[in-house]
């Protein structure tokens, strides 16, 4: 098949993207989720640019960008904190994989405005091409049944060893973990701003309801609260997406002990492996533990229209 026979029209109309959208996402991530997006995207409301094409009136794959007026350039669809973007193309016969991603090169090439698209999955031959802008990181949970399997996979006896009398530690310290307390989604917020200043994400505009929308739409969150001494030294927002659990955010006291951020991990990945998932998706950069856990770096890549 050849690709020139592939028309592309852009949708601006909210309701067309949508529908379109759900007609053709794969939904394997949470970056897939219509819903998940459009909670990043209402408050800005950008004019859209979603780039659907069909084949033979059909439609058969779609680039889903938004503009942004601040910045005077393409991006994706629900702005900087999507991950895991690129082209959604239909599945072709199962005789014949892979059939139409000979079409995903036409999506690019017809991008004709300023554009900076960032963090791109290798969904496709064809996008794996691009630079690397930066890294995501993941971990591999399959037939784990709990912490201590996943420490024997991914350390040696003296960073397991390390790990245990850290937790130890704070045990001694009778710590309580409190499950989905949406109430402490504010703390979250007011910690994680303490901790990291002008770094948090939630000095952005509107973050802090974007969070409070996620609450409120059909997903699996899995918030965390932990309690020393009837004190909330930490609050960490995580949702399971059909197999992945994914850790969105958090926030700890500046004074909290050194070894609660250990503890904390440990207790993320029981509630992943707990959960069922195969995968803890733990986002993009390092920010000084995920390569410390073994976490594998995955590629995120960038396409540069100017």
């Amino acid at each position: 098949m050849n690709n020139k026979k592939i028309s592309i029209d852009i949708i601006r109309d909210i309701k067309q993207a949508q529908s379109a959208w759900k007609k053709i996402s794969p939904n394997e991530s949470i970056y897939d989720d219509w819903d998940f997006r459009y909670c990043f995207y209402k408050y800005f409301n950008y004019p859209l640019r979603f780039y659907a094409g069909y084949d033979n009136g059909e439609l058969a794959g779609l680039l889903a960008l938004q503009y942004n007026s601040e910045l005077k350039r393409l991006e994706f669809f629900g702005g900087s904190f999507m991950e895991d973007n690129h082209v959604f193309i239909k599945k072709g016969p199962a005789n014949r994989s892979g059939w139409y991603e000979e079409y995903i090169p036409r999506f690019y090439e017809d991008v004709n405005e300023p554009s900076r698209l960032e963090d791109i999955c290798d969904a496709s031959s064809f996008e794996s091409s691009f630079d690397v802008f930066e890294y995501k990181y993941a971990a591999d949970l399959t037939g784990l049944r709990n912490i201590d399997e996943y420490l024997a996979k991914y350390f040696k006896a003296k960073g397991r060893n390390a790990i245990k009398k850290k937790v130890r530690f704070i045990e001694t310290l009778k710590p309580v973990i409190i499950e989905n307390n949406y109430e402490d989604l504010d703390l979250l917020i007011e910690l994680n701003k303490k901790r990291f200043g002008k770094e948090s994400s939630f000095h952005k505009p509107f973050r802090h309801e974007i969070y409070h929308d996620l609450l409120n739409i059909n997903l699996d969150i899995k918030m965390l609260t932990f309690i020393i001494n009837g004190t909330k030294e930490a609050v960490t927002f995580g949702i399971k997406y059909k197999n992945t659990f994914i850790g969105i955010n958090g926030g700890a006291r500046e004074e909290a002990h050194r070894d609660l951020g250990t503890y904390i991990t440990v207790k993320k990945i029981e509630k992943a492996i707990e959960s069922g998932a195969d995968k803890y998706d733990a986002g993009i950069e390092d920010l000084g533990w995920k390569e410390n856990w073994h976490f594998k770096k995955i590629p995120q890549r960038i396409f540069i229209n100017e």
